[in-house]
């Protein structure tokens, strides 16, 4: 079986317009991937990370709040004193299986207040208003509050937004003492 120099020519221009077809092909979708960095990402993983939700830091996502004891002063009046030293922890519940911790810790400083850092695997949870909470672990033993501790747990709230940062805030616990106190039965008038 000869072929010819025209079958041959044929042959070889099909091969050409095949080989700068996929090459013309190829660098139209590397421009296309070019234009639109998105097309790479292989993942709803990797799309968080990209938005500043990932293992990387970002952005970042705080939640604060108050922890105080309500008691009675020496002139019996109600007094909202302030627990320093309070285990909190911040948690929320998924649906998502992962081998991250869901759930970060924090204490109060000597005025009660705390805040929580969260890491970056927690940033991208849809409605983190609903899903997560902010909960009182453990007390101080010599708090007036102590005994009265009962694992308090509070919703929290979008407080702001700006450049890459969240607030979030639990605003105050209030807890009282485990047994009543003469000022906190009286009334207020006006």
């Amino acid at each position: 079986m000869t072929i010819s120099f025209q079958e041959n020519s044929n042959i070889m221009r099909f091969l050409f317009f095949v080989f700068f077809g996929f090459l013309g092909a190829h660098k139209m979708l590397a421009r296309y991937v070019v234009e639109n960095p998105l097309v790479e990402l292989s993942s709803g993983d990797e799309l968080s990370r990209v938005a500043g939700y990932g293992d990387e830091k970002l952005s970042t996502v705080v939640v604060s709040g108050s922890v105080l004891c309500d008691v009675c002063s020496d002139k019996n009046d109600l007094q909202s004193l302030p627990i320093p030293g309070a285990s909190m922890a911040f948690s929320c519940v998924t649906n998502k299986k992962t081998s991250k911790s869901d759930r970060v810790t924090g204490t109060t400083d000597e005025y009660g207040d705390f805040l929580i850092d969260l890491p970056s695997h927690l940033h991208a949870i849809p409605d983190m208003e609903n899903k997560c909470c902010t909960r009182i672990i453990n007390l101080p033993k010599d708090s007036p509050c102590y005994q009265a501790f009962t694992g308090h747990h509070k919703k929290i709230t979008l407080s702001s937004t700006d450049n890459g940062f969240r607030s979030y805030t639990a605003h105050e616990f209030h807890l009282t003492p485990k047994y009543s106190q003469p000022c906190m039965n009286k009334e207020e008038t006006f």
